[in-house]
């Protein structure tokens, strides 16, 4: 048993490897760069470790403790090899994801099978833009879907050594990530309603963290104000686009949403929007009823919590009038858990076969997308990185 257990673990690890390789093996044998890198690599290159460690960029105007520990490491070296380096610290997010999902304990996912459906989720599931994979810059999106991971830990089993590493994860995912820090209000609300030691220091870490990168969003955007009157608007434009990118392209990805509603020029139809907006009505309705006829504690953390995130989403996202691309990763994989929480507690058959179709539909299309049908091909080719100068 223990030798078929090893192997398991071994054979996922392997395909992890595996997928990653094949989504782009430039990622690893040229490295990528955007603009938000480089800026990060040239400060901590110009200012030395100290101050690279602790690098607030501007645009962005909160704290990203994990871009600046890649890119501080990598200031020691040419900025060819940095374009590299940077990527294998994405890896190590990674896999550092997904070896606490398997073995960790966790109120959300208790079997193997439910563990590595989780990491097939945050690998390859269609919500998982190209956008935001590998490079430093876009690694908070991964740390806010730790955070939520997090959030599910059971620690009445666990060992000092994992109580503490757990608490550490929580740390560097809420510094190192504006998205964590939306879900700490849930870390309260868990710890209100199960008060135990562990939920009440998980609490206190992100909300400690919270308050730094509160303090910090509050000094570059109203005392230096830093950032963009457009980005907090909220229009019907964001809740359409909003409704297209988390429900339609979690489930269904991008090519057969295109296929059906683009080509079709379906989209072109005066009640399109009206139609659109009244069935998502409907069917949301219809889900709240049935969430909170479950009296699942655990089923209404992560409706708060995806409440929370695509609030965050709609508001926060820029370009106007758009809520896609890295916006949509979050919403997306907290959608995917919704639905997944709803399938395991479901006893009718119907329902649950509807909910483990789309659940499969979902893995399958992202798996698809995941490389061959991406629409974003030309991230994959590593050609959308930014063309800098080494000084």
């Amino acid at each position: 048993m223990v030798t078929k257990k090893k192997f398991l673990i071994f054979s996922i690890y392997i395909l992890i490897a595996f997928l990653i390789i094949y989504r782009g093996t430039c990622f690893l044998t040229e490295g990528t760069f955007d603009k938000d890198e480089v800026s990060f690599y040239k400060y901590a290159k110009d200012n030395g470790v100290i101050k690279g460690l602790f690098f607030v960029y501007e645009p962005a105007s909160y704290f990203k403790l994990w871009t600046n520990i890649a890119n501080t490491f990598a200031s020691f070296f040419s900025f060819e090899a940095a374009k590299i380096i940077t990527n294998f610290f994405s890896i190590i997010i990674y896999y550092t994801i997904f070896t606490y999902i398997l073995f960790f304990n966790s109120e959300l996912f208790h079997t193997y099978k439910q563990k590595v459906f989780a990491i097939f989720v945050i690998l390859f599931s269609p919500g998982m833009t190209p956008e935001i994979w590998m490079g430093s810059a876009h690694i908070r999106e991964y740390f806010g879907i730790f955070a939520f991971i997090l959030l599910f830990h059971d620690p009445r089993k666990d060992t000092n050594f994992k109580k503490i590493f757990s608490h550490i994860l929580v740390i560097l995912s809420f510094l190192s990530s504006i998205w964590a820090t939306v879900l700490s209000p849930v870390y309260f609300i868990k710890y209100l309603f199960n008060r135990n030691k562990d939920n009440l220091m998980f609490f206190l870490s992100s909300f400690i963290c919270s308050l730094i990168q509160f303090s910090i969003v509050m000094n570059y955007h109203f005392l230096k104000s830093v950032g963009t009157t457009s980005r907090f608007q909220v229009d019907t434009d964001k809740i359409f686009s909003f409704i297209y990118n988390v429900p339609v392209r979690n489930f269904f990805g991008s090519t057969i949403p295109k296929f059906l509603l683009v080509k079709t020029d379906i989209y072109l139809f005066n009640y399109f929007n009206f139609v659109l907006f009244f069935v998502t009505l409907i069917l949301t309705i219809f889900l709240l009823i049935h969430i909170f006829r479950k009296k699942d504690f655990l089923l209404n953390l992560i409706l708060l919590s995806f409440i929370l995130i695509s609030i965050f989403a709609i508001a926060g996202s820029f370009p106007a009038g758009f809520v896609g691309g890295r916006y949509a990763v979050l919403p997306c994989v907290i959608l995917t858990f919704l639905v997944f929480r709803i399938f395991n507690l479901e006893r009718n058959l119907i329902i649950r076969n509807t909910l483990g179709i789309l659940l499969l539909f979902s893995l399958l299309i992202g798996l698809v997308e995941f490389r061959y049908k991406s629409p974003l091909q030309e991230v994959l080719a590593c050609k959308m990185s930014v063309i800098e100068s080494k000084n």
